[in-house]
């Protein structure tokens, strides 16, 4: 995996007449320094971050005007592997469009076949994109089926993506919220909820079956691939405050059925007092290297009001001794290096995404 330079932010606004959404690219070289610092089991880092203006917008995307205030809503999802991380726009017409922030330029792509919702479980393999849509309830407009589609990549008389249904997943994910998932082996999709197994679709056969009954994937959202490590990172929650934080963990999958041991690492940011946490998100940026994005909103009795705030942190994660990891308190043979943290005041209320 080539190392990516830059993490794309969208902001959601909502005006009266339009809303609109702007993408700002964040560009992560900047905040890697020569000399990282390896961070303690106990991290107290709230003082060691930076107070930052964004970029100005790359790009801006408006949804069609509706009379319905709340429905001028879109959502944007991550189209990564063969294709330099370009970002699918879809708007609440269904009408889908992709955007190549390295290029600058937009191409259109075919119309899902119903409108997505907030949030949405998206993932790459090769050139398709897979979308999961659920739980799908009975007083909605569809038959209940066909929650599960893919933009398939076709390479023939037209280069193009084709939209095309998927085999529903079989119970319990069909009627409960994806936990976690992750891209095992380069052409299968692992999905858990809590409680209620592991999950395989193949994108090649499209056939679904069980990995394991007895334990999930222990992450929250996606887990993502470190060839470097050859281990699984995602978002875990910490043992030391199981409401607070979720921390960076590691995770190995090629054992198949067998109960693998999950690395938790260090938490690279504590914030202060009067920041809640709100979402988290993992973006790999290749060669062991990653970007943690965290938002955080204050209580409506600050002082202030009700704010949000976004934290990016970059970190390294790199092998070490056990000798020399504090008895496993860094994750057991492994090592977060932090680098720079930049903190973004955002306005209230908006909606956000970390691609």
């Amino acid at each position: 995996m080539s190392t990516r330079r830059f993490v794309y932010l969208v902001l959601g606004e909502f005006g009266r007449r339009r809303s609109n959404y702007t993408l700002r690219n964040i560009d992560m070289e900047r905040f890697f320094l020569p000399r990282p610092t390896p961070v303690p089991s106990v991290a107290s880092a709230a003082d060691a971050v930076e107070y930052a203006s964004l970029p100005c917008p790359a790009m801006t995307f408006y949804p069609p005007f509706s009379k319905l205030f709340a429905n001028q809503k879109m959502e944007f999802l991550l189209l990564g592997g063969n294709h330099s991380n370009a970002v699918v726009a879809v708007d609440q017409t269904c009408r889908t469009v992709l955007y190549d922030p390295g290029e600058h330029a937009v191409r259109t792509m075919p119309a899902l076949p119903y409108q997505v919702r907030l949030p949405t479980t998206s993932v790459t393999v090769g050139d398709d994109l897979y979308i999961l849509d659920m739980p799908r309830h009975e007083d909605d407009d569809d038959d209940g089926d066909g929650c599960f589609y893919g933009l398939i990549y076709e390479d023939g008389l037209n280069e193009d993506w084709r939209c095309r249904a998927l085999p529903p997943p079989p119970p319990p994910l069909s009627d409960l919220h994806v936990h976690s998932y992750a891209v095992v082996g380069d052409t299968e999709i692992w999905m858990s909820t809590h409680g209620g197994g592991i999950y395989c679709f193949d994108t090649v056969s499209h056939a679904w079956s069980t990995v394991a009954t007895g334990w999930t994937l222990p992450f929250t959202g996606l887990a993502e691939y470190c060839h470097e490590h050859g281990l699984w990172f995602g978002f875990s929650r910490s043992n030391r405050d199981m409401s607070r934080n979720f921390v960076l963990s590691a995770l190995d999958l090629d054992g198949g059925s067998k109960l693998p041991v999950l690395h938790r690492l260090p938490l690279e940011f504590t914030p202060p007092d009067a920041l809640n946490l709100e979402s988290s998100y993992l973006v790999n940026l290749g060669h062991g290297k990653f970007c943690i994005a965290r938002f955080f909103h204050t209580d409506e009795d600050h002082r202030d009001g009700e704010e949000l705030f976004a934290v990016l942190t970059a970190v390294e994660v790199e092998r070490c001794d056990d000798d020399d990891d504090a008895g496993g308190a860094n994750g057991g043979g492994l090592r977060m290096l932090k680098h720079r943290s930049e903190m973004y005041k955002l306005t209230s209320e908006m909606m956000y995404w970390v691609l």
